[in-house]
């Protein structure tokens, strides 16, 4: 994880949650990459109101004015709509969407707490807004507190078997957003599991793969990296979702397959 990665999280640990930590030095440069990705994972609010809790170190007093200026128009500007926040998701997901609704009450905690967890499940399959599904589940975590049934919670986990991905979004929980474990109904011991593949992955965003037909039979792709891109991401999830992880990969192609030109 670099440097501009490591800020980023503490930013958030700070702006979301209260963490005081110590920022590393930066250069002008490093500090606007920071803002461009708070910018990229829809993050900003949370990650310059970091900047305000750790406003008193020096290294965050000598942001250049015009990016701390840039970054609070950005941050308290911003209006995000809630429904923009469920994104479609493959056949595999949409299965335990729907058991989900007809197994829990909607209106109580335990239900947003498992609903946050199958979407943040899609989200890291398709880097799709991760870390702002991650942050989003440890504030309905710290929200809703004592009133989990962290009993039930696992249960339904166990139903939907999301053990090893409830499991790493745990241990992501705990090291990029620095919740303890006890704060974690469904937590187990993530000690065994590295994050940092996920974290430093997250500068980049999702390459597409898409395909045409030229003059030829052939169906050609536009971006060949992207396919191994999408295939390697797949596989890194894969001892966590097996399924899952096919799916999307799948679900991928076919909707790239669109692109053909009839």
């Amino acid at each position: 994880m670099d440097i501009t990665t490591r800020n980023f999280f503490r930013l958030l640990r700070a702006g979301a949650f209260g963490k005081q930590e110590q920022v590393e030095p930066m250069s002008a440069c490093k500090w606007r990459k920071t803002m461009q990705l708070a910018l990229v994972h829809h993050v900003e609010t949370e990650a310059y109101q970091g900047v305000e809790v750790l406003g008193d170190q020096f290294f965050v007093q000598i942001i250049p004015d015009d990016l701390r200026e840039e970054w609070a128009s950005k941050a308290y500007s911003v209006r995000r709509n809630k429904s923009s926040l469920s994104p479609v998701v493959n056949n595999h997901l949409q299965k335990k969407i729907s058991k989900l609704a007809e197994k829990a009450d909607p209106d109580s905690p335990d239900y947003a707490i498992m609903e946050q967890i199958i979407y943040l499940t899609n989200a890291l399959l398709t880097d799709g807004e991760w870390v702002r599904r991650l942050l989003m589940l440890g504030e309905l975590l710290r929200e809703h507190g004592g009133r989990l049934n962290g009993e039930q919670i696992k249960k339904m986990i166990r139903q939907f078997r999301m053990v090893s991905m409830a499991r790493l979004q745990c241990a992501l929980l705990i090291e990029l957003m620095g919740l303890r474990l006890e704060e974690i109904p469904f937590g187990v011991e993530p000690s065994a599991i590295n994050v940092q593949p996920f974290a430093s992955a997250i500068p980049h965003g999702q390459e597409q793969m898409t395909f045409s037909q030229g003059k030829d039979i052939f169906v050609h792709t536009s971006n060949a990296s992207a396919v191994l891109w999408n295939a390697r991401r797949s596989a890194r999830f894969f001892r966590f979702d097996p399924l899952g992880s096919v799916s999307n990969l799948l679900s991928s192609f076919t909707s790239s397959l669109t692109n053909i030109e009839e």
